[in-house]
């Protein structure tokens, strides 16, 4: 024969024991407790990870701002030895001073034109915010 466990009467007539709504409020406490200390954790987590990365982009940009700043005092040098090229290469044909005017005038044309440019595309900026 199977063993069968005895039916224990007295215990599937008793109800279960109540429960203590002290201690339902104390774990209720103790979870919410534990929800604002993670959530204070992860807050302060955020905070470290967003100003790590500012410090990323800045040390980024420092670097981009150093190198474009030797990139475009190089090219003014480059700039510099052009116009004394081109001095010294008319010079020949047309006279020192009529090099200078030569080489001077073309530099007022070259700068009016990056002007006119650069007004073109400010103004461009202006109506693309109006309506």
């Amino acid at each position: 024969m199977r063993d069968i466990p005895p039916n224990d009467a007295d215990s599937a007539a008793t109800p279960p024991p109540e429960a203590d709504p002290d201690a339902d409020k104390e774990s209720i406490r103790e979870s919410l407790a534990r929800l604002v200390s993670s959530g204070r954790e992860l807050a302060e987590a955020e905070l470290l990870w967003a100003k790590l990365k500012a410090a990323l982009i800045a040390a980024a940009v420092q670097r981009a701002a150093i190198f474009g700043s030797l990139a475009l005092i190089l090219l003014l040098l480059a700039l510099v030895a052009l116009v004394a090229a081109a001095l010294i290469a008319l010079a020949p044909a047309v006279g020192w001073l009529g090099a200078a005017l030569i080489v001077a005038g073309a530099l007022v044309l070259l700068a009016v034109l990056s002007g006119l440019m650069a007004k073109r595309a400010i103004s461009s900026l202006s109506k693309a915010d109006s309506p």
